[in-house]
C-alpha cells in the first residue's frame, strides 16, 4: 500500500506541475514600458504621500507643543 500511495502522490505532483506550466503560459506579462510607467506613478505617489505625512506630523507636533507649554 505504501508504494501505491507514493506512486499516486508522484502522479498528482506531476499533474499539478503540468497544470501550473499551462497556466503560466496563458499569463500575459506587462511590457517594459508599462512596468516603468507604473513604477514611476508609484514612486511619485510615495513621494507625495511622504511630504503630506511629514506636513501633518509637523502640524500635530507643533499643536501638541502649544497645548503642553
Amino acid at each position: 500500500m505504501g508504494k501505491l500511495s507514493i506512486a499516486n502522490s508522484l502522479e498528482r505532483g506531476k499533474t499539478f506541475y503540468h497544470e501550473v506550466v499551462s497556466e503560466v503560459r496563458k499569463t500575459s506579462f506587462p511590457s517594459r514600458e508599462e512596468t516603468m510607467g507604473a513604477t514611476g506613478v508609484v514612486f511619485v505617489l510615495v513621494i507625495l504621500l511622504s511630504v503630506y505625512l511629514a506636513f501633518v506630523d509637523m502640524l500635530l507636533s507643533r499643536g501638541m507643543a502649544l497645548i503642553l507649554s
